[in-house]
């Protein structure tokens, strides 16, 4: 597992990522060349930090909420080439595209919903669950905590105060809830030197997500 705070310029987070994983330019190609950029998508230096996080991790199930065109549900792909990935978005035209780009990918599932319309529908247990959906809402994807198996990671995208590059308070406020709630510090912590963030909990022993029950 990758664990702890890591926080530098892109460039130096793209570069221990590489000393990691080598093979993270030929894969970050080979991804690009698949999958159209837009704009909001991970930057590719967080693309790097998703593929370790994932590949050391080796999940079994990857639950991804957010799938836009699928950028991100390729480079779990390719992270976990024999996990089963789902990955969800509301919105049919992006859901057509996303099975497009990701039809190289047989292990991804790319399925039409809302993440909170089908908490009652998927009832496995995930190793992974990704976060990068409707922010607005992120706390509606909270409740995919206790679906995590133990150790399982819950991560998000965006942990980027109104003061960062790339703002996104209403993520920064719900995960700093959550970071309240289990009593620690998210267990991964990549910033940039300009703010933007990516945060996660492993799920421990006892660890429960309580919802509005629990004070803020």
């Amino acid at each position: 597992m990758i664990r702890g705070r890591i926080f530098g310029s892109r460039e130096e987070i793209a570069r221990w990522m590489e000393l990691l994983y080598p093979e993270l330019p030929e894969v970050m190609g080979r991804v690009a060349s698949r999958v159209p950029f837009i704009k909001r998508q991970i930057d590719p230096y967080q693309g790097e930090a998703l593929y370790a996080i994932t590949k050391a991790l080796a999940p079994q199930a990857v639950l991804e909420i957010g799938t836009a065109w699928g950028y991100s549900a390729a480079i779990l792909a390719e992270a976990a080439p024999e996990a089963a990935i789902i990955t969800l978005n509301p919105k049919e035209h992006e859901v057509i595209r996303a099975r497009q780009h990701l039809a190289a990918y047989p292990n991804v599932a790319v399925i039409q919903a809302k993440s909170w319309d089908m908490l009652n529908v998927l009832h496995d247990r995930w190793d992974m669950v990704w976060i990068d959906g409707d922010h607005r809402n992120v706390r509606l994807d909270l409740p995919w905590f206790n679906r995590l198996m133990l150790n399982g990671l819950m991560l998000f995208h965006d942990y980027s105060p109104d003061d960062s590059a790339r703002p996104c308070q209403v993520v920064y406020d719900e995960v700093n809830a959550l970071s309240k709630q289990l009593g620690r510090e998210p267990d991964v912590l990549i910033i940039d030197t300009l703010g933007v963030g990516m945060a996660g909990f492993y799920r421990r022993e006892g660890d429960t997500y309580y919802g509005d029950l629990c004070d803020r």
